[in-house]
């Protein structure tokens, strides 16, 4: 176990639903998802064990029991690690479910938030989907296309979603270890369509 712990979230509906990214408030959040390297915990008030690993934690997503786990993990010095952490993640913790710890996180970034895709993407010059980078640096890749997790939760198959959100938090912690241990990650780069080494200082 490191001192990284990624996190993931899913919503029941999207941004074009709710007159874009600005209205951050007014997503509605199914699940949240956290891996230490070693066990995931998941956070949703619908029942969502049915495809979890064994030895998965599973509670309420109250936005005190999020914030007092966050707020431990980052009191001992803890980072938390993320895909579009500072875009998405963290803004809808922080404002549809009222979890201010997550905005307290946000205000010390430089010492409690690790974000691949901002990291990648001043890197390799534009946005890395997570996919990519997992498929071509680690040879895995998601469970289900992130568009379609809204539509999953809407049909009832909650365990589905929170499988796919832990996994994707499995996944991020996985490309930075890869990181950190191997200096490159590999994407697909956008101009020439080639996929390519891009050294990280992790």
């Amino acid at each position: 176990m490191s001192n990284m712990l990624a996190l993931d979230i899913e919503t029941a509906n999207y941004s074009h639903e709710i007159g874009g990214w600005g209205h951050s408030h007014l997503f509605e959040p199914t699940v949240v998802a956290t891996w230490d390297g070693e066990k995931g915990t998941v956070y949703s008030n619908e029942s969502v064990s049915k495809y979890l690993p064994e030895g998965t934690v599973v509670k309420k997503m109250h936005p005190k029991i999020i914030g007092d786990d966050l707020a431990e993990h980052v009191a001992k010095g803890g980072m938390v690690l993320g895909h579009n952490l500072k875009g998405f993640d963290l803004p809808i913790i922080r404002d549809a479910l009222d979890c201010w710890t997550a905005g307290d996180i946000m205000a010390k970034s430089q010492e409690q938030v690790f974000d691949t895709s901002v990291l990648l993407k001043n890197i390799v010059g534009h946005a890395v989907p997570l996919s990519d980078a997992c498929y071509h640096t680690l040879n895995k890749g998601k469970l289900m296309n992130s568009h379609d997790a809204p539509i999953e939760w809407r049909k009832g198959n909650y365990s589905k979603v929170a499988e796919y959100c832990l996994k994707d938090a499995e996944l991020v912690y996985e490309l930075w270890k890869h990181g950190v241990e191997e200096g490159i990650v590999k994407a697909r780069c956008r101009k020439t369509g080639d996929v390519k080494e891009y050294e990280v200082d992790w």
